[in-house]
């Protein structure tokens, strides 16, 4: 039976929430439907992929309050040695300390060298504190700028997978890259991508970031 002139509601006029990205991702309901399912549609906590950008000068930092911190937190990031990388001098990222809280587990994207190549023990000697994250071979690789400069890649899968306690009304996830050593001004490389964060990690996303 079609409904009629005086049944029907302007979506102007349904109830309205607030969203504010900037402090607190609430726990929202959204439609989705699962793939190759005929189930009818089910509830996702909300929109499905936040996009924040990632640095744009001598450090990188990402934070985001989650009323639901069951997350896959994926990195996209570049790190630009400049006029100020050391001459003749292989850039390394020794000197960057990556700290990241609130995750449970993660993996870090290495390219591998040689056909038979196994995984190095660490990401161009990157220093990363509160998780030991696994180094898996299929990273992009160093590339060379327009002015002959290098450009590392960071790819890395962040899990989030442990939900709320009693004691918490959200959880704070955040990424930090800067130098270990910020009074060294001599060699300061230039961080900057984006920062792309779903809800609910699948069984596929920790295979990902185990051996």
């Amino acid at each position: 039976m079609a409904l009629t002139d005086d049944e029907l509601i302007a979506i102007s006029a349904l109830p309205k929430g607030t969203n504010d990205n900037a402090t607190l991702q609430p726990d929202l309901i959204a439609p989705y439907e699962v793939r190759d399912s005929t189930d009818s549609v089910f509830a996702l906590p909300y929109q499905n992929t936040n996009i924040d950008v990632f640095g744009g000068g001598a450090a990188g930092s990402w934070s985001l309050n989650f009323q639901n911190p069951l997350q896959r937190v994926v990195l996209d990031l570049e790190v630009f040695f400049g006029d100020r990388s050391a001459e003749s001098a292989p850039p390394n990222l020794s000197a960057l300390t990556m700290t990241l809280t609130g995750f449970s587990s993660g993996v870090i994207f290495a390219p591998a060298t040689t056909y038979d190549a196994a995984a190095p023990a660490n990401y161009f000697g990157l220093t990363v504190s509160g998780l030991t994250p696994v180094i898996k071979l299929g990273g992009k690789r160093r590339r060379l700028e327009q002015s002959g400069q290098v450009i590392i890649p960071l790819v890395a899968v962040l899990l989030s997978e442990n939900p709320l306690t009693t004691q918490e009304t959200y959880r704070t996830l955040s990424v930090t890259l800067k130098r270990t050593d910020e009074t060294q001004t001599s060699v300061v490389p230039i961080v900057g991508g984006m920062v792309y964060s779903n809800p609910l990690p699948s069984a596929r996303d920790r295979l990902v970031t185990t051996k």
